[in-house]
């Protein structure tokens, strides 16, 4: 019984990271700025930007994403995370 309710809940948690669809909104190849909704948590929403940042930086110049700053926009519900691309 323990392990269904596990594994509901794994799969309650689960599925939920995975619907945040981050946009890229900026890219110049030493930054990119990747917007999120605001009505996901804040943590997954930063995984996924970050690793939509990662994918552009790592194809654009082979190099890596480094936060540095978020900017909140309430009127439109979304946060603009700023991503320096770092070798």
């Amino acid at each position: 019984m323990k392990q269904i309710l596990f594994a509901c809940l794994l799969a309650a948690v689960g599925g939920c990271a995975h619907h945040i669809k981050p946009a890229v909104t900026h890219y110049n190849g030493d930054s990119v700025t990747v917007a999120t909704q605001q009505h996901h948590k804040r943590r997954w929403a930063l995984a996924a930007a970050s690793g939509e940042a990662d994918r552009v930086c790592q194809q654009g110049q082979g190099k890596r994403a480094e936060h540095a700053s978020t900017r909140k926009d309430g009127a439109a519900g979304r946060n603009y995370d700023l991503f320096l691309c770092l070798n």
